[in-house]
């Protein structure tokens, strides 16, 4: 019996098929023109792979395919099986004499696999993990047909051995009032394995998912995407979404013809950044928290550039630098930054730090807190000052952090706030020069 959707608290072990039969061998056949489906997450990749047979005549019969290196019957979900009665999954007989083949024997019913979605286990342990070998995983499918011929099925599984990273620039010129921004997306395949696939990009971990059900992942493996929402919006790779995924790097272009965007200097205050970020729901109430040390006083020259929502969803996070395009056409580096991080995720703007901002420095301090347990809020008051030594007034942007948890809301702020991402705001005001400016703000912080 072939097992498949178990529901929640069972391993992807269980979705092993049971060893029931035998029967001839013959080869599959290749597998058709984007006929694949991959999505990149930042810890493993999501296969669907279309595999098409060859079956002969025969009431039943084995068929050998292949999958991804280090993959073993234990770790697939068959998403569509066509025609076909599948009754059982081996890894081929001409493996079984191998050492470590196709995961050690992994299609035994007598080992207890481990989960690949487990983030503790033993890397050694996961698809694709503990051996640098792209030998593909060659496997026997027992099928049943209705008649000879060539029939097709869906394999789904999880693998990190394809891994990618992106990475953007922004070209301006002399007159620093626009900026043209491009990307690049590199994927590395090691599996073994060539894939035409429909290629997606979400910028999140899979393994988040690890607390839902098996139904769910079966059901993002077979592109109908989950049943609650994503951290991050998916995006197409390549031409229509389509990528041929060869052995080694492949490099995709990311924002071909995206035109100009304005750009504007600002300075900047962020004196805690994200390293305190707590990403739960209940906050953290240390009352220490983000107020046990000085907080740093420098505010730095940046720029901002505008950003296009519709043509930038979904784009990866990745770092950036802002070059300067010279008279005589080569280019200087004004400053590096990251881009598209969670952190910003809503953000109309870019910003890329290029230095100290001579004779104007920040001063971060916590007025006051309070715990209500009884309504189960906690509530933090906290005054930024901003100093201007400059013969001219300066525009400023306080970017601050509430870093306690998700689930807050502002109860009071003394200049205009704008939401950058799920625990980032920026204030925004104005300094005299010689002067002095203040922002004041109180967060809610509810559970």
């Amino acid at each position: 019996m072939v097992t498949e959707g178990n529901p929640r608290g069972v391993r992807w072990a269980a979705f092993a098929l049971g060893v029931l039969g035998c029967g001839a061998r013959p080869h599959a056949a290749p597998a058709s023109s984007a006929s694949d489906e991959v999505t990149l997450y930042r810890d493993r990749a999501l296969v669907k792979q279309r595999v098409e047979v060859v079956v002969p005549p025969a009431d039943k019969a084995t068929v050998a395919i292949k999958v991804a290196a280090g993959i073993g019957p234990e770790d697939l979900v068959i998403l569509d099986r066509g025609e076909l009665d599948v009754s059982e999954l081996r890894v081929a007989a001409a493996a079984h004499d191998e050492p470590g083949a196709a995961g050690g024997g992994a299609g035994s019913s007598s080992e207890v696999a481990e989960d690949p979605l487990d983030a503790d286990a033993d890397p050694a342990t996961l698809p694709g993990g503990g051996s640098a070998s792209t030998t593909p995983t060659e496997l026997e499918l027992v099928v049943g047909a209705p008649h000879e011929g060539r029939f097709a099925l869906s394999l789904g599984y999880v693998t990190d051995r394809i891994t990618w990273e992106a990475g953007y620039t922004m070209t301006t010129t002399a007159a620093r009032d626009h900026a043209v921004l491009r990307g690049a997306v590199a994927i590395r395949n090691s599996t073994g394995i060539a894939l035409h696939a429909h290629t997606h990009v979400v910028d999140g971990e899979l393994g988040a998912w690890r607390d839902r059900s098996a139904d769910e992942l079966g059901d993002a493996l077979a592109g109908i995407g989950p049943r609650s929402q994503q951290l991050a919006h998916p995006r197409d790779l390549g031409d229509l979404g389509i990528v041929a995924l060869g052995d080694g790097e492949t490099r995709i272009e990311l924002l071909a013809g995206d035109p100009p965007r304005r750009m504007r200097s600002v300075l900047v205050y962020d004196p805690i950044g994200t390293r305190l970020d707590h990403p739960g729901s209940s906050p953290v109430s240390d009352p220490a928290l983000g107020a046990d040390t000085a907080a740093p006083t420098r505010v730095t020259e940046s720029f901002e550039v505008d950003r296009d929502e519709r043509a930038t969803r979904g784009l990866p996070a990745g770092p950036v630098r802002l070059l300067e395009r010279r008279p005589d056409g080569s280019l200087a580096v004004l400053g590096e930054s990251h881009l598209f991080d969670a952190a910003t995720r809503v953000a109309d703007v870019d910003t890329v730090a290029i230095g100290t901002a001579d004779g104007v420095t920040g001063h971060r301090e916590r007025r006051d807190w309070a715990k209500d347990d009884d309504h189960k809020r906690f509530s933090e008051e906290l005054l930024l000052t901003i100093d201007n030594a400059r013969a001219q007034p300066v525009e400023i942007v306080v970017r601050e952090h509430l870093y306690r948890g998700q689930n807050w809301t502002l109860a009071y702020q003394s200049a205009p706030a704008s939401k950058e991402g799920a625990q980032q705001i920026s204030l925004r005001t104005a300094v005299p020069a010689n002067g002095q400016a203040k922002v004041l703000y109180v967060v809610v912080y509810t559970w």
